[in-house]
Parts: structure tokens; C-alpha cells; sequence
């Protein structure tokens, strides 16, 4: 750790960063800010408190020069894609997005980690310096009142624990720094455990909350709020309960097996199921009082998603994803390419997750087969791929979970104005490296032509609390509870999907628990750390296997084309148990002060 604290003083020449989003301090300051003169005033300390959020705040995008922080450790010619390319959800279609697929192939190393996932890992230590810089000398501001003050304490109290999850998730425990090293200062701060991560991150949560308003004015969207905080310890808490951290056994020991709690707790607690019930039940109730709510317009259920390029209703699944800054969202990353989250063709993240085949884009996810087949029919069953394939496609989309249609761009459906049909079959444009069959269009809006528009980059959202809610209260119980049963199906009923079947018992509600979080959550950046939490990554067809797609055919004669439909398996997937947890950059752990993840 000594280079991660020795490398931190350089942020002195950065306070002059732009804003985190061009509403929140659309201003650069007069003249370079120091250390002392950040807290000469009220007007300082806005501006710096901006660069502080550009470090620290991740998007779940990942496009390379996220709020244009330059850092040498990140080759600038490798790009990351969203982290759906490398589970079950989908497909990263071009050879330049090589970093997921070293997923794919098993070939992540602790010399390369930084490149194929954790590019923010350098980058979160100087945010660490700045916030215990506020928060030591955030007093002296002689234009503040102490209201404000305790505000931006808690803003960056919330700031350094989401950094903390971020890492506990990747890494297990980490080392705990909350103070300020001098330059050249000697420091060898060695790993926590996973247990007094977990309390560090719920300790700063605890003490930001009651200093947090619940929302803000418009101009100052992407600031943490208590909602965002009481989010965030939903998800802390859910993860801490899970099997990959609350086990006696770690799935794979430390060198030393006294070392196993640096990665789990050491034993297994059901308790923590009710802690996460609790708090997620906490931070939903306190969202919903609070203005926040599922978008739920009856009339717009089940849309009328057309085909041919014809655009129908916006349906309310697909809105609360493309409406920006919706009530459904409870905190997003501001910081896009351009100021306020504001992109176009030929920017990121567009550009990123757009398919090169419909036009100048970079990549696009392709989704296999593999995740389609979780989608139910619109009776709520289990629908049938047969593995000889069948003669009527576009039918069996039709006869699929609304929300498939407003999450995927299939053959023949409606893209975007400046690409309204997806030609996704054998011959068409758009079917070029689709090795899935589909696109994944989540987050690409309709009006995605030319000109400025915004695309929602989501941190927490209101419909993931229900579902945290409904899995950790299945997991504490003997059976699932009704309240279980009741924040399930009022996800699924605002798609016009049924409720599911009374009478499940545990495991089953499990399943389809975690169904339903794939289906609801696909593409916010959940499903990767999802499958390892549960600890089935390495099943057949989720992290590793065989992969299939669909093969299309069009046939017939204009306007009267039908498209068949034949599985096929694309591609073949390594997933090491080693896997489960990042390794630690080896550059760091040759300082010989980190102890390394297990079969790194």
C-alpha cells in the first residue's frame, strides 16, 4: 500500500477538474486551488468538492476517460466495456473490446486487472486523501454555517463508502484508511477483514444519513442523498449476508486459512439475511415517503412494442430506464464525456455500447441464448428453445415477458429513429458479430440520431430495493413470507406479468428470485457480481460452458418474410474459482505488505 498512499499527494495539480456534472458547480475556479485556499471559502470548497466526486463516484458504464481523469496506470488504447459482456448477459461483438473476453477466457492475472475490470483502483486512493482532507479541515470555511458543513462531511462520508463497496466486492477486505499521510511518509496500513470493512462502510453510512436531504433541486441532481445512502447499505448488508461471504469456508482458503477472514466471515449467520431485510425494507420505505416510486402507468404495462420499425408506447419499464432523472432513479453518475451526463453519436458511452453495424459506433453487446431462455412467456411459464431451432421467430418474441422487447433489439424490431429496423438475420446489416442473435439496447434511447441527449448512467434504483427486500427476507425465513411474495410481484405486475404461484417453498422462491433480478436488473451492472455472490459463476452457461446464439433465417418474399430460428453454440467459456475475487494489482502486492486473494 505504500505507493497507493505516496502517489496521492499528486492531486494538489488536479483541484482545477471541471465539474462532476454540468448543473452541480458548472464552474472552474479563478484560480489553482491548494489545500489552504479550498477552505478560504464557501465557493472553494463547492468547486473542490466536485473534483472529489469525479473521483470517487464510478459509472457503471465504465468508458475509459471517465471525467477525463488522466492516469497513467490504465492503457489508454484498451477499453472497458459494461461488465454485461462478461456474464450470461452478453457478448462484447468486437475484437478491440478484448478486456471482457479475457474474462470469457479465463486469463484475468494480477498484472493485468487493472485494464480488464478495476481501472478506478488507483484512482480511489487520491479520493480517500481528498475526503479526509474535507473532513479534517472542513471547520475552517468562515462563510459556511455548520448545517452545510455537516452536510458535505456526510456527502464525502458517503462518497468514501460506496468506494469501499466497490472495492469489498472486488477484493474482500481491503486495508482501512480514513486519514491523511504525509508526502514521502513511510506507511504500511496491512488488510481488514471483511467483517470490519462491512462496519466501516456501515459506520460512515450511519453517521451521513441524518446530515443527507432526501433529494435535491434539479440543478444539484447526482449529490448523495439519504435515500442513495440508505440504498447503499441495503446492498452492503445483502452482500455480507450472501453464500460467497457468510460461510465458515471461503470457496477457495487463503495461503494461511487464518487469513480466510480478510474474504469472509468465518462463519454463517442467517441473521444477516434480516439485517439486509431490514435495511432494505428501511431504505424503500423511506424512498417511497420520500417521492421516489416505481413508475407504474397501468395503461402502459404491456406496450404494443412494434415491429417493422413502427414505434409504439413507451412502456414503464422501458421508461424508467430512458426518462431522464425519473423518480425510479435514486442516484446517477453525472459525469459523462460531456458535462451533466449530456452525449451524442460519437461520444462515450453511446459509442461504447452501440453496435458498429448500425452506423459510427464502437461495439455493442450481443445477448445469447443463454440469458433469453430466462425470460417467461407473458402466462408466466417456462418457454421451450428447441435445440432443432423452429419457423416463426418474430411469434416466439411476441409470446415473451413485455419486458424483453423493451430491453432487447430482436429481428425486425425497432431500433432507434436514425436505425429503425434491426435487420438481425442471415444477410442483414445488423446482423454482423451478433453471435447472440439479439442486441441489448437498455440505455440507447429512442431519439439516439444526432444532436445532444441524455442517457441515465444508474448507481441505485428503487426497483432493486423490492427485490432485495423480497430475497433477503426469503432467505431468513423457513418459507417465503407474503411481504416476500408482495415486493416480487409488484415488479412483475407493473410489466403485466402474473404473480408467482403461491406455495413456492424456499429454494423455489430463490430461483425465482434471482430469475427475476436477472430479467429486472439486465444491463445496471448487477448480474456479474450477482452470480458470484450467489456462487454459481462457474454453473454451466452463467461464467462458463458453452454459449449459444440464433442462428436467423429470413425466407419468403417481401412484405410477407418469416424468420426460422436454429441454436448454435458460439463459444466456449473459462471460469476459474479463483475468479470469484479480483487478484490485487501484482505491483502492489510485491511491496509485500498485501497479502494476495487465493489462487492468484
Amino acid at each position: 500500500m505504500k505507493k497507493i498512499i505516496l502517489i496521492i499527494p499528486v492531486i494538489l495539480c488536479l483541484f482545477i477538474i471541471s465539474a462532476c456534472k454540468k448543473e452541480f458547480l458548472d464552474k472552474a475556479p479563478g484560480v489553482d486551488l491548494t489545500e489552504d485556499n479550498v477552505f478560504l471559502t464557501k465557493a472553494n470548497l463547492e468547486s473542490f468538492l466536485a473534483t472529489v466526486y469525479k473521483y470517487s463516484m464510478h459509472s457503471n458504464f465504465r468508458y475509459r476517460d471517465q471525467g477525463n481523469i488522466p492516469f497513467s496506470q490504465v492503457n489508454s488504447t484498451d477499453c472497458i466495456h459494461p461488465s454485461s459482456s462478461i456474464s450470461d448477459e452478453g457478448d462484447a461483438s468486437e475484437a478491440a473490446f478484448v478486456n471482457n473476453n479475457r474474462w470469457n477466457e479465463g486469463l484475468v492475472l494480477p498484472s493485468n486487472i487493472i485494464n480488464v475490470e478495476d481501472f478506478r483502483y488507483f484512482i480511489r486512493w487520491i479520493a480517500m486523501r481528498q475526503i479526509a482532507l474535507v473532513i479534517n479541515r472542513v471547520d475552517e470555511v468562515p462563510d459556511a454555517d455548520e448545517a452545510y458543513k455537516k452536510q458535505v462531511v456526510a456527502e464525502v462520508k458517503f462518497l468514501r463508502a460506496l468506494m469501499y463497496m466497490e472495492m469489498l466486492k472486488r477484493y474482500g477486505g481491503v486495508p482501512i484508511v480514513d486519514q491523511m499521510f504525509e508526502p514521502g511518509e513511510a506507511v504500511d496500513v496491512p488488510r481488514s477483514s471483511f467483517e470490519d470493512c462491512v462496519k466501516f462502510i456501515l459506520k460512515n453510512l450511519d453517521e451521513a444519513i441524518p446530515n443527507l436531504p432526501p433529494i435535491y433541486s434539479a440543478s444539484q441532481t447526482g449529490r448523495a442523498t439519504s435515500v442513495a445512502a440508505l440504498a447503499l447499505k441495503s446492498e452492503v448488508l445483502l452482500y455480507a449476508a450472501s453464500p460467497q461471504y457468510n460461510t465458515a469456508t471461503p470457496v477457495l482458503s487463503m495461503a494461511n486459512p487464518a487469513d480466510n477472514k480478510l474474504i469472509c466471515y468465518g462463519n454463517y449467520d442467517v441473521n444477516r439475511w434480516k439485517l439486509a431485510a431490514d435495511a432494505a425494507k428501511e431504505a424503500l420505505d423511506f424512498a417511497l415517503a420520500n417521492g421516489y416510486g416505481l413508475i407504474d402507468e397501468p395503461n402502459n404495462r404491456s406496450p404494443k412494442e412494434l415491429d417493422n420499425g413502427t414505434v409504439g408506447p413507451l412502456g414503464n419499464y422501458r421508461a424508467s430506464w430512458e426518462i431522464h432523472n425519473n423518480k425510479e432513479l435514486i442516484l446517477m453518475f453525472q459525469g459523462g464525456q460531456l458535462a451533466g451526463g449530456i452525449t451524442n453519436i460519437g461520444n462515450a458511452p453511446l459509442t461504447f455500447i452501440n453496435p458498429a453495424c448500425f452506423g459510427s459506433f464502437w461495439s455493442g453487446i450481443s445477448v445469447p441464448l443463454n440469458f433469453i431462455r430466462k425470460y417467461e412467456d407473458t402466462l408466466g411459464q417456462v418457454v421451450t428453445w428447441d435445440v432443432k431451432g423452429g419457423p416463426d421467430l418474430i411469434a416466439k418474441y411476441r409470446s415473451l415477458d413485455p419486458r424483453f422487447k423493451q430491453t432487447m433489439a430482436y429481428t425486425n424490431s425497432y431500433y432507434t429513429a436514425r436505425d429503425p429496423i434491426a435487420q438481425i438475420y442471415n444477410g442483414g446489416k445488423d446482423y454482423v458479430n451478433c453471435k447472440g442473435g439479439l442486441w441489448l439496447r437498455k440505455y440507447i434511447p429512442r431519439n439516439a440520431t444526432s444532436g445532444n441527449f441524455v442517457m441515465n448512467d444508474v448507481l441505485f434504483r428503487v426497483n432493486e430495493l423490492y427485490l432485495n427486500y423480497a430475497e433477503a427476507l426469503n432467505e431468513f425465513s423457513a418459507a417465503p413470507p407474503p411481504e416476500a411474495y408482495a415486493a416480487v410481484n409488484a415488479i412483475r405486475s407493473r410489466s403485466k406479468m402474473p404473480n408467482l404461484p403461491e406455495g413456492l417453498s424456499k429454494e423455489q422462491f430463490r430461483e425465482r428470485v434471482r430469475n427475476e433480478i436477472a430479467i429486472e436488473l439486465v444491463a445496471d451492472d448487477h448480474r456479474f457480481w450477482d452470480v458470484k455472490r450467489w456462487l454459481i459463476a462457474e454453473n454451466e452457461g452463467v461464467m462458463k460452458g458453452n454459449f449459444d446464439g440464433l442462428r436467423i433465417n429470413r425466407v419468403g418474399t417481401a412484405p410477407n418474410y418469416t424468420y426460422s430460428w436454429e441454436p448454435y453454440t458460439f463459444e466456449t467459456r473459462t471460469f476459474n474459482r479463483n475468479m470469484y475475487l479480483h487478484p490485487f494489482p501484482q505491483s502492489e502486492v510485491l511491496k509485500g505488505n498485501l497479502i494476495q486473494n487465493p489462487g492468484w
